[in-house]
This record gives structure tokens, C-alpha cells and sequence, in this order.
């Protein structure tokens, strides 16, 4: 099932910490997911990770997540808790882990909405015929999802049901800027910021929820090109209409949907797809602003 794992990083020599390339940052998520089970030369991965940021609550600590995408047996990544673990030439000692999950079933019972705000963290872009495309067009965008999708859950989404989608959704507003991300000899140009993205109210129920879950599975899998290598980290914010006051309230989820780590929606108000974490507290971080974009420093 859809899996992230928090590590709070404190660095073993403070003086040396510096940026963390992006291909960095994938050597890390492919040896602690190596050997789980997927084929991790498959040009899509059961896997992503995050830039390393600094702890917004712990001065001196750094912080990424990964996050597993296949429903078979989950790495136990939780039991890196007080090991070391290496980002290049930098030695860290995990001090903290904190899990979230949340079954494809669950994604998939979320109530349906038909606008939702995505949150580009970190350097996002799309490829497509050999070139980069640095704006979230919605059609690449939600067939990346939805490839992702097919690819893990139990369950698929149909063709049809995703040629809908793909037809339907709409940009309809977005505050976005150019940044670059630094890829070793390579450098891509992809953008960062938020973008809202709607339905007709005379979309079908169904690409309404298929809709719904796959921008709730972005928080997970990531959006567009190199998720694996740190681009693409991406937060959703689901807009629910709100209730005449004279309807009955909406009904909750299907059984199941709110022991997950996706919390019941409330039809009043806008709802930042979030999870029920365990270890201690800890807000999520936010990007640096550094001359590296998705490569911050955590010094």
C-alpha cells in the first residue's frame, strides 16, 4: 500500500553538511528499497523521496521522506530508527521515523470532489516526445498518475474511465515559477507553486472520484519526471463544495476509509489530504530557498 516514511537526520559532522544532489538523493531510496521485491530498473518505480530540508522544529537536524507505491510487502523502513545512513560523502543518524499509509482502497473511497489545489514543493517537469515541458499541463500530469496508479494498485483504473478524466480536467488557476534543477552534467528547467485544477459539475461520479484519488496519490507518488531523485514533491488540497442548509450532510466515507491514514473529509471546507503519523510530532517541512532548486542546504 501507499507508504512514507519521515526521517528526522541529524548530521554526524555538522561542519561538512552542504547540499544533496538529486542523484543522491535516489542512491539513498535505492539501496534501503533494494531487494523489496519490485524491479527497480522498470521505467516506472514503486518509489519516490524527497529534497532534504531542514527540521522546521529541530535546529540543526535535517529531514526527507520516502514513500512506496506497490501493494506487495512493505520494506520496513521503520526500523531505521538510530541507524546511520549515508547521502554521498554525509553520514546522518536517524532519530526519528515517522509512518503514514494509506491502502488504494482507501484513496479510493475518498469523497469526490471536482476541484483540488496541488502544491509543487519542490522542482517539478513533465517529458514528452524527447523535451521537457516546465508547466503542469493537466492532461501529462494526471496520465503520469494514473500510469503509476495501474501500475501498483490491486485494482486498476480502467482505460475509458482515465481517457475521461484526461478529456475533462481543466487548469483553471495557478501561481507557478520558473526554477531549475541541477542534475548533475544534465540541468532541466521545471517550476514551482501551486495549481488548481477543476471538473465540469457534468463530469460523471466516477472520473469525479477517480479524479479525487489519484490527486490524493500524488502526496505519495510525486508528480512528473525524476520523482525518484527528489523533483516532483507534491502536497494536495481537496475543495469540497460546501452544503445548502437545507440538505442532509454529506454521508461519511465507506467503512474503512477513516482507520487509514487518510482522515475523513468534512464537505464544509477545503482539506489538506493529510495521514495519522506515528513517532512524535512534526510539521512538515518546507523547502529551502537556495541557489539549488530541489537541492537545499541544510546548514
Amino acid at each position: 500500500m501507499p507508504t512514507r516514511w519521515q526521517l528526522l537526520l541529524r548530521p554526524i559532522d555538522p561542519t561538512r553538511t552542504t547540499h544533496v544532489p538529486p542523484a543522491q538523493l535516489h542512491g539513498l531510496a535505492c539501496n534501503l528499497f533494494e531487494g523489496a521485491g519490485d524491479d527497480h530498473r522498470s521505467q516506472t518505480k514503486p518509489f519516490s523521496v524527497t529534497p532534504l530540508v531542514q527540521a522546521p522544529h529541530a535546529p540543526g537536524h535535517a529531514t526527507l521522506a520516502l514513500s512506496w507505491l506497490s501493494d506487495k510487502a512493505t520494506p520496513p523502513l521503520d526500523k531505521l530508527w538510530g541507524s546511520q545512513v549515508r547521502l554521498g560523502a554525509q553520514s546522518f543518524t536517524v532519530e526519528d521515523v515517522q509512518t503514514a499509509s494509506a491502502p488504494y482502497a482507501a484513496l479510493h473511497a475518498l469523497p469526490a470532489t471536482r476541484r483540488i489545489t496541488l502544491n509543487f514543493l519542490s522542482v517539478t517537469y513533465f517529458t514528452r516526445s524527447g523535451r521537457w515541458i516546465p508547466l503542469p499541463d493537466p492532461e501529462l500530469l494526471y496520465a503520469g498518475l494514473a500510469r503509476r496508479w495501474n501500475a501498483f494498485a490491486p485494482q486498476s483504473l480502467p482505460d475509458p474511465l482515465i481517457a475521461a478524466l484526461l478529456t475533462t480536467v481543466r487548469l483553471t488557476a495557478h501561481e507557478l515559477r520558473s526554477a531549475p534543477a541541477h542534475l548533475g552534467a544534465a540541468s532541466r528547467t521545471g517550476f514551482t507553486g501551486h495549481a488548481t485544477f477543476t471538473l465540469p459539475h457534468t463530469a460523471p461520479d466516477d472520473v469525479a472520484s477517480a479524479f479525487t484519488s489519484l490527486s490524493a496519490f500524488a502526496e505519495a507518488a510525486g508528480i512528473g519526471a525524476q520523482t525518484t531523485h527528489g523533483l516532483g514533491w507534491t502536497t494536495t488540497t481537496l475543495h469540497h463544495q460546501r452544503q445548502p442548509k437545507d440538505q442532509s450532510p454529506t454521508p461519511a466515507p465507506r467503512p474503512g476509509a477513516a482507520a487509514t491514514g487518510m482522515p475523513r473529509r468534512s464537505a464544509v471546507r477545503s482539506d489538506r489530504v493529510g495521514e495519522e503519523r506515528t513517532g512524535s510530532a512534526n510539521s512538515r517541512p518546507k523547502p529551502l530557498q537556495t541557489g539549488h532548486a530541489g537541492t537545499p542546504d541544510i546548514r
